[in-house]
């Protein structure tokens, strides 16, 4: 089940990838990622989405951990999911960051 809720995780930012990605290949403006007339979200509007989510996801593994370090729940096996979750959504945001990251320093290095 660990295995099927990371594949499902992983479903749904791949889902979130390409909504951003067909949303930014609508806009036609330069390199604006302010929020645009009747464009919906903006690139910042879901980058801090994500966070807030992987965020969430962190703090409820952290939780559910106390609570089975607590012995007020025994429910062991999904306090490994949930960690595994956060785990796995985290590396992805680090992994996300890095190749940003990346990009920009290659568009710096780029001659004017």
């Amino acid at each position: 089940m660990s295995v099927g809720s990371a594949k499902l995780a992983a479903q749904e930012v791949l889902a979130q990838m390409r909504e951003i990605q067909s949303e930014s290949r609508k806009t036609t403006g330069g390199m604006n990622i302010s929020r645009q007339e009747g464009s919906g979200a903006s690139f910042m509007d879901h980058l801090k989405n994500g966070i807030a989510e992987v965020n969430e996801m962190q703090k409820k593994a952290d939780s559910m951990a106390m609570e089975v370090a607590a012995g007020k729940s025994e429910n062991l096996h999904e306090t490994m999911i949930a960690t595994s979750q956060a785990e796995i959504t985290f590396n992805l945001m680090v992994q996300l960051r890095n190749r940003a990251l990346e990009a920009y320093q290659e568009v710096m290095r780029m001659p004017v």
